[in-house]
């Protein structure tokens, strides 16, 4: 049987949403810590997933500056469930998301949510490399 030795992240966007320098510069932080890092953006979610399994990633981490958020990552879950997937992928989310939406999403079995204010990249790398 083969092992890895280095963690794979799958970091992803969605393709409507312009913002892109703090993910880039989250690849590269990821990178250098030693991780296998897949940047990609999407046109629906269930690529992703689709991505996740063909890249057989350890995390799945999503950025969100624009909308859906909560459609999108309810969706990823519910996938990932699907597939069987559920606790073998961290999920990590990212971006302009409220205190409420943050109580959602850990709700529906994301791992990690990261909103503005709250620690650094450095901290999002920690959490993923946990």
């Amino acid at each position: 049987m083969e092992t890895k030795t280095k963690k794979r992240v799958l970091v992803t966007k969605s393709d409507q949403d312009a913002h892109e320098v703090s993910v880039r510069y989250l690849t590269q932080l990821l990178r250098d810590k030693g991780m296998e890092v897949i940047f990609t953006r999407y046109s629906i979610i269930d690529e992703v997933v689709k991505t996740a399994m063909e890249e057989d990633v350890d995390v799945i981490a999503l950025s969100f500056y624009s909308s859906g958020l909560q459609y999108d990552t309810a969706r990823l879950m519910e996938l990932l469930k699907e597939q069987g997937l559920k606790d073998e992928i961290k999920v990590v989310i990212g971006g302009t998301i409220s205190e409420g939406e943050k109580k959602e999403l850990i709700k529906i079995g994301v791992d990690e949510v990261f909103m503005p204010g709250v620690g650094t990249l450095l901290d999002v790398v920690e959490r993923v490399n946990a």
